[in-house]
């Protein structure tokens, strides 16, 4: 086990409550996902599990060892933890290359110049390799800040909103070789964000986060076939909710058929309202009783469909 965090607690000076009675445990090899609205007390866990900020009650656990308070610190954290978020924490006076090259005076020169070489090139960073940090954009910063906590091949590694400034390819790009160093190194991490559709081809498991509590835990699939309620499952993609003799049904918008069979069997008559294209399907958008929306996805436009079967 990497992480075990037992009973946590957060609150600031204020006394106003972050987070309460937070448990959970990391294991080696293994991405969590913690998932929910925006002001739950998402980053403020992430900094408490790094070490940055002192509990109110509990503890955190790293490979058996108990975190140390950060006021008995002279600096706070935990060498075997890096966390990356939104602060950047650069030396501004060093260049992309030398950020990520002076945390890695642990190997020998020639394995350490073919490490930084392997991250500036995985980042997209060689063409501003030789630029002071506080020179490059904000974009940059972010996977020149995160290219650094991988250099320091911590044991555990928080990622709080990390691809916020990525666009489709580098976060493809970037997730591949993080999960590769993931099995390799067999250290454990933890992402922090709002996306619920984001986590579900990242994760192995995925912790819904409300009002300062743990409220669910899920698998990727789960999350999205299975959620516990409305409110969980929409964090994961466009999520219909229907009332069926009295009983809630929720299923994703792929979820149907238009004939009856051993899968969907229960019928609900729909009257066709517009279709979307969306490059790979339509969105089909469709009005049931009481005048309520819901949306199925198709290869073609549904403007015939009369009744399906959830």
């Amino acid at each position: 086990m990497i992480l075990k965090v037992e009973n946590i607690s957060f609150s600031y000076p204020s006394k106003k409550q972050v987070f309460n009675q937070i448990s959970f445990q990391l294991l080696p090899g293994e991405i969590i996902s913690i998932i929910g609205p925006s002001g739950t007390g998402k980053s403020t866990l992430l900094k408490c599990l790094a070490g940055q900020l002192s509990l109110d009650e509990g503890e955190v656990y790293i490979e058996g060892d108990k975190l140390i308070d950060p006021k008995e610190l002279l600096k706070p954290g935990h060498p075997e933890i890096a966390l990356v978020n939104q602060l950047f924490e650069l030396d501004d006076y060093f260049t992309a290359y030398e950020n990520i090259s002076n945390h890695l005076h642990h190997l020998p020169q020639e394995e350490r110049e073919k490490f930084t070489q392997e991250l500036l090139e995985v980042f997209e960073l060689k063409e501003v390799a030789d630029l002071k940090s506080k020179n490059i954009s904000g974009g940059e910063k972010q996977r020149l800040s995160m290219a650094c906590a991988l250099a320091k091949e911590p044991r555990c590694l928080l990622l709080d909103e990390p691809f916020v400034h990525f666009d489709v390819h580098l976060h493809k790009k970037i997730g591949a070789y993080l999960r590769k160093l993931v099995e390799i190194r067999k250290m454990g991490v933890i992402l922090v964000t709002h996306n619920g559709e984001e986590s579900l081809s990242w994760s192995d498991r995925i912790l819904l986060m409300r009002e300062g509590k743990i409220t669910n835990t899920y698998t990727p699939h789960q999350a999205y076939f299975k959620p516990k309620n409305l409110f969980e499952g929409r964090f994961f993609g466009e999520l219909n909710s229907i009332y069926i003799e009295g009983n809630q049904v929720l299923f994703r918008p792929i979820s149907f058929s238009e004939t009856p069979n051993d899968n969907f069997s229960r019928k609900v008559e729909v009257d066709f309202v517009d279709s979307y294209f969306r490059g790979v399907f339509y969105a089909n958008y469709f009005k049931i009783r009481k005048g309520k929306e819901i949306v199925l996805y198709s290869k073609n436009e549904l403007s015939n469909t009369k009744v399906i079967y959830v």
